[in-house]
């Protein structure tokens, strides 16, 4: 199944993997976070919620 990319903000890149199955990739350090969501919008608000904690982690 090809990728695609449901979201991109500046700095960080969410692309549909699989059924369910998204990852969310910063474009600086190519971390990789996996996102597991019923749709594409779940997967955007929990990709926000990861980008915040990171945000607080390196504040």
């Amino acid at each position: 199944m090809k990728r695609r990319v449901v979201h991109q903000w500046k700095d960080w890149i969410l692309e549909y993997v699989d059924e369910n199955l998204y990852e969310l990739t910063h474009k600086l350090s190519q971390s990789v976070h996996t996102v597991v969501a019923k749709n594409a919008m779940d997967a955007e608000n929990q990709s926000r919620q990861i980008m915040e904690n990171l945000k607080d982690e390196h504040a």
